[in-house]
């Protein structure tokens, strides 16, 4: 097939997206692709960790994008103050929506890791340009994940969000714990996870330690705080910004770390087990890697209670809070390791499957 110019639009909340792009835009290239650019959404509550900035290997642009602002406590999300945000960087979400439709204009195809303003600017300003939807929230869309918990307004608030997100995309890809049968009616097509290559190549073992990440730091003050009533454990917690954000106190046993995706990959592969906020990479990666998972939502992100939901029907972690985190590490249980391997032969089509998708989007335009 001719060659390819890609642009990512990338939802900058969390890590997760930020992984599927880097995975992805290498096995583009690998395939003859090249990504010309990279569009990735801020806000003033996160940070664009230095390792995506330079190893996407394209040019990126920020733009505004809606955060989940968490609350006084650094923990929970804040409706109000998420609000607030929305009515204060309104005129710069216009500004984002001109700039993403400028800088897609010339590309083959864009594909849009769950980024709100990639969605609306294809209402606002309709495009030629064939898009291409990729996230795990799809899934949710799926009848197999009907039995989901929550109450409906909520599920149905969250999944129109998530919606909005592939507004003017020709088709839309859900990224996948296990393989599913697609579902035209939806235009909904299940894919694989899209890990990082490079897990292979680590030393598994069992270093005796509790490996965290936490979305908001006042979550890694609970896990500080656990970690004192427990000194003989070691912790090493992940969040952004690091030892500067974490506004609370911890002994010598609790390390805070910044966001570095090959010192956590490496600590992952030699932690006794993982408790983390249910975002998909980091469980996905987990999983792989053949480690026990406590997945903890972080309140108020009810998108995160569906995802431990899902992990947990899928063997993947144990959905729970910080309160399980006595029983949890008291006896971590590792997944069957059968499970394991039929998880990392899925994971093993991301490249074809996931190439394949967006060569198919881009020659919607071509016919």
């Amino acid at each position: 097939m001719q060659p390819l110019r890609v642009v990512f639009i990338v939802q900058g909340e969390g890590r997760g997206h930020m992984t599927q792009a880097l995975a992805l835009a290498t096995h583009l290239r690998a395939a003859g692709h090249a990504i010309v650019h990279v569009l990735i959404g801020r806000s003033p509550w996160r940070s664009i960790p230095e390792y995506f900035s330079s190893g996407i290997g394209a040019p990126l642009s920020v733009f505004d994008a809606p955060a989940q602002v968490p609350g006084s406590d650094g923990r929970a999300l804040s409706a109000l103050r998420t609000a607030a945000d929305v009515v204060t960087r309104t005129p710069a979400f216009i500004r984002a929506m001109t700039l993403v439709s400028e800088a897609t204009r010339d590309a083959d195809v864009v594909v849009n890791f769950l980024d709100l303003m990639g969605g609306l600017s294809r209402v606002a300003s309709p495009s030629p340009v064939p898009a291409l939807a990729v996230a795990h929230n799809y899934l949710f869309l799926h009848p197999a994940l009907e039995g989901a918990p929550g109450p409906q307004p909520v599920r149905r608030a969250v999944l129109s969000y998530a919606d909005a997100t592939t507004a003017g995309a020709a088709a839309r890809l859900a990224l996948s714990f296990d393989e599913l049968p697609d579902v035209p009616s939806v235009r909904l097509s299940v894919a694989p996870p899209l890990l990082r290559p490079g897990l292979e190549a680590l030393p598994i073992r069992d270093g005796a330690y509790l490996l965290a990440y936490v979305l908001n730091a006042g979550y890694g003050g609970e896990l500080a705080a656990w970690q004192a009533r427990h000194p003989e454990v070691e912790v090493h917690c992940y969040l952004d910004g690091g030892a500067s954000a974490a506004q609370f106190p911890y002994g010598a046993g609790y390390h805070v770390h910044d966001l570095d995706e090959a010192a956590f990959l490496e600590q992952l592969a030699g932690c006794r087990a993982y408790v983390g906020s249910a975002g998909f990479e980091s469980l996905c990666e987990a999983h792989w890697l053949g480690k026990p998972v406590l997945a903890v939502p972080t309140e108020g992100q009810f998108e995160q209670t569906l995802n431990a939901w899902d992990a947990q029907r899928c063997g993947v972690a144990r959905a729970g809070t910080y309160a399980d985190l006595d029983d949890f590490w008291r006896s971590p249980t590792p997944p069957e390791p059968e499970r394991v391997e039929r998880f990392r032969r899925w994971v093993a089509r991301a490249p074809d499957v996931l190439v394949a998708a967006v060569e198919k989007t881009a020659h919607i335009r071509r016919k």
